[in-house]
């Protein structure tokens, strides 16, 4: 009776082939699984690694990436079209204002100008601000959004006081503005043309949430209520109220100071890192403490990087949990937060062990 057949086992590894034998089989088998687990593990690893903090990512780049990228060239297309059109503008109300002698057209000329200088800076912001971060910058380029906001705000100044010096000395001495039916009719077609494009700007600002858009936007708005503005006083020149252009060009001027006070206001605190916002701050914190494994909350810190909010935090796990199971926690936060709180671009979460308050009272914090 002939004996069974020794059994025999291809097992490659690489590139190259090995034949067991014997008992030598089943050591083999186990050893294939177990190296097809730990590929499989290391598969699941690079999958992970190709998500943005639980963000899926299509074609290498992640949805939200490219929401921020559509929202940034939307905004560089409609500040280049604000910045011609308000150049065409300026022109011809300019060339009106000197024809006709008109200090509110005159005024709301120059207003339209130096919005078109403002929507050029906004404009140069948006496309340095979609460049990678590079050696040098290596936290990216978004504060230059909040930067050219500062730019902007402190050009406004210049010309508000600029318009009111102008204003006042024409008030000193009132003259009647000739063919002041041309003059209302530019006035006229700049206030909807400046109407409409502010619209479609805040539009774009307010959903993808550009602080120097929505600068543009509140200051296209004013160029558009100055217009109407200069509108008021013309007309009501032409019924003999001679000081009512004067007054119209101050009024302007005044507009336009508001306009960069709340710029200058809002961009320097963002560039100082300040953050108030406190039901946003207990959001996260409610997120945070909705997780299993987290003991208490310590020290979260959050700040504005131009259209986005980035933080740090620290939470407390159990000491015994190994550095695995700490990760994978810290992971899982970040993920949750993130898909729930919009305009979060980064936060980065370090877990410790929970500390003994009677041991240590200065390092405990309440949960």
């Amino acid at each position: 009776m002939g004996s069974n057949p020794t059994p025999r086992t291809i097992f490659s590894r690489g590139d190259h082939e090995f034949e067991l034998t014997g008992r030598r089989t089943q050591f083999a088998i186990s050893l294939q699984i177990e190296l097809t687990r730990r590929n499989e593990f290391k598969n699941l690893n690079q999958v992970v690694a190709r998500r943005v903090h639980g963000e899926v990512v299509v074609g290498g780049e992640s949805l939200a990436l490219q929401d921020e990228t559509r929202g940034f060239r939307e905004g560089e297309r409609i500040a280049k079209i604000s910045v011609w059109t308000l150049l065409a503008l300026g022109v011809v109300e300019i060339g009106f204002s000197l024809v006709s002698g008109s200090i509110s057209l005159l005024a709301d000329g120059i207003d339209s100008i130096s919005d078109a200088v403002v929507s050029f800076f906004v404009w140069t912001g948006l496309r340095i601000i979609r460049r990678r971060p590079s050696r040098r910058f290596q936290f990216g380029y978004y504060k230059v959004e909040s930067f050219t906001a500062l730019i902007t705000a402190i050009i406004l100044v210049g010309v508000s006081a600029y318009i009111f010096l102008r204003s006042y000395r024409s008030l000193l001495t009132p003259a009647p503005i000739r063919l002041p039916l041309p003059a209302l009719v530019v006035l006229l077609g700049a206030g909807l043309g400046s109407l409409y494009r502010a619209l479609q700007m805040r539009r774009i600002a307010n959903r993808y949430n550009i602080l120097s858009l929505k600068v543009d936007a509140r200051n296209s708005i004013k160029d558009s209520s100055s217009s109407f503005v200069a509108f008021a006083s013309v007309l009501l020149s032409t019924f003999g109220i001679h000081h009512a252009d004067a007054i119209g060009g101050m009024l302007i001027a005044v507009y336009v100071l508001t306009v960069a006070y709340v710029a200058l206001r809002e961009s320097s605190l963002v560039l100082l890192d300040e953050f108030h916002e406190p039901d946003l701050s207990r959001e996260i914190e409610h997120l945070i403490r909705a997780h299993p494994d987290v003991m208490g909350i310590r020290d979260l810190r959050l700040r504005r990087a131009g259209p986005f909010v980035v933080g740090v935090l620290e939470v407390e796990v159990e000491g015994s949990m190994t550095l695995n199971e700490a990760h994978e926690v810290a992971t899982q936060l970040e993920a949750s937060v993130r898909a729930r709180i919009t305009g979060l671009r980064r936060l980065v979460v370090s877990p410790v062990p929970v500390v003994d308050p009677h041991k240590h009272p200065h390092e405990h914090y309440a949960p």
